[in-house]
This record gives structure tokens, sequence and C-alpha cells, in this order.
């Protein structure tokens, strides 16, 4: 029955089949759908993560509005380049560390979170000293190619001075381990790196704007359809795709989100499509995203 979904990506077609329960899970759970700028996305990280280690490494600064999709691309990177046992050292070596930014400008809790992301305990007495020694011997045997820090725009949380002593740690570490960062935030994350001349002058940024009602929105959107496992072709004219931006600002979630509720009412409708005339009027996307709070 699978071979009969030709209107979806061959991975997804023995998904179709399945029923309706289980393809409902499917549609509401994250997945990767693929678009140019993610693509381009990716390409600077898989030039950063060869980059051939010297004293000042080049670093990326993916920066976007809430909800652009920027952790879904550092963790697809993160998927491509898995951890792996390296058998004639005797140590796990782990390509790519991603951390989530504390609250705050925290060192402590920082080096704490890296400890956790390269699957290390803390020492008994975490001392901040003690806490950079360890993390610093444990990656040097780690050997990371990359160390991500997502929601870095939780920086500006803290004063001017606490700032200042994570960005300059935060140099430190790329300086000790000759790897590239990668943080990942909102426009906020750019100013608080503005904070330090030295660090912010080996950063390139790469920004996620919001969607337009363009081409590669059109592409966007014939990429997720592909994606969901409807037993029928869905219809996504321009006039919806027009009203989809409009609705949700061009935010990849909300985006994701209307088009997923869309889907698990054609699967619940026995319909079995999206049918794109159900949001052209101006009020049609608006009621599938729900009232702020």
């Amino acid at each position: 029955m699978s071979d009969e979904f030709d209107h979806l990506f061959p991975a997804v077609r023995p998904i179709a089949a399945l029923g309706a329960e289980e393809r409902v899970r499917r549609i509401r759970a994250d997945r990767w759908v693929d678009y140019p700028l993610a693509r381009e996305a990716l390409a600077k990280l898989e030039e950063l993560i060869a980059f051939p280690p010297r004293a000042r490494m080049p670093n990326l600064l993916i920066v976007g509005a809430s909800g652009m999709g920027k952790t879904m691309i550092v963790e697809k990177f993160a998927r491509d380049h898995p951890g792996y046992y390296d058998a004639a050292n005797g140590l796990k070596r782990i390509p790519v560390v991603v951390v989530q930014m504390v609250s705050g400008p925290d060192e402590a809790r920082f080096y704490k979170r890296l400890l956790a992301a390269i699957g290390a305990p803390e020492p008994l007495r975490p001392t901040l000293g003690l806490l950079e020694s360890v993390a610093l011997r444990l990656l040097g045997e780690t050997k990371p190619g990359m160390l991500v820090i997502d929601e870095v725009h939780s920086l500006q949380a803290g004063t001017v001075r606490e700032q200042a002593r994570f960005l300059n740690m935060l140099r430190f570490l790329g300086n000790e381990l000759r790897i590239p960062l990668v943080c990942v935030g909102t426009q906020a994350a750019r100013n608080a790196l503005r904070a330090d001349d030295q660090l912010v002058r080996r950063f390139e940024a790469f920004a996620l704007p919001p969607w337009r009602h363009d081409d590669d929105f059109a592409g966007l959107i014939g990429s997720l359809m592909r994606s969901l496992p409807l037993r029928r072709e869905s219809v996504f004219g321009d006039l919806a795709r027009q009203r989809l931006v409009e609705a949700t600002g061009g935010v990849t979630a909300l985006i994701f989100a209307v088009v997923a509720r869309l889907a698990v009412a054609a699967i619940a409708s026995g319909e079995e499509r999206i049918d794109g005339a159900a949001i052209e009027g101006k009020r049609g996307a608006l009621a599938l995203i729900g009232e702020p709070v």
C-alpha cells in the first residue's frame, strides 16, 4: 500500500500506511524539513567543524527570532555527527557538544552543564576552578570539533560585569580547546556578544529572518506537505500560503503548528489531505493559531 503514496517523500510513504493514531503522533512530533536557508546554515557548520585547529578559531552566531528553527538546525547537525567509541584509545568521542545556556551568566553552572553534555559527573567539591579544570581535561580527551551554546541571549539576564566575565570564559574556552564556538540566540545574543570586542570579531553572524510570501516559502510548504503522512495529495495554493505567512508573521514554529493542525484534522475527518481553501479567508489561519496568552 505504501507504494501508492508517491506524493510523499519515500521515507514517509510507509508511515502513511499506518493507523490514524500513529500517524497523528508522528505529525505532532518534531521532524526535520529541508529548505535552502537551513542547508546553507548546515554547510557553514560543516565548514567550521572541518577547520584545522589554530590560535584564533572562526566562530558562528546563528541569530533569529524565537521559533525560527535555530535549535532544530544545530540539533540536526549534532545528529549528523554522532558520538562514537574510539576503541584505539578507549574513549568516547563527541564531535559536536551542544550546551543549553543557563538562565544567566553563571560560569560554575555553565561548566556543570558542559560536563553533563559530555556525560561526565560533577566533582565532589565543585568550585569554579575545579569545574574549569575538569571540563578542560575531559573535553581534551573527548576531542570535540565544535562547541554549540544555545539560547545565548540569556547572557543579558546578568549585570554588565557578569556578562563580561562570562564572555571572557567563552573566549578562553575557544582559545584553550582550539575549536569553533557556535552561539545560537535572538537579536539580544548579538548585542550581548558585542560587549567583548575581541570575541565578537571572531564571529560571523548567520540570520534566519521571518518567512516572506515568495518562492522560498512555496518550497518550504511543498517539502512540508510531502513530509506529512496523509494518504491523498494536499492542495495548498498561492493565496493559502499568503494567508499563512500573514497570520504567523513568518515564524517557522507557528507555520508548522498550523499545518500540523490541518493535517490532524484531515485524518480525523477521513479527508486525508489538506485543503488550503480552509485558511484562505483572513480569519482562517488566525483561528488555528489561537489567542496568545
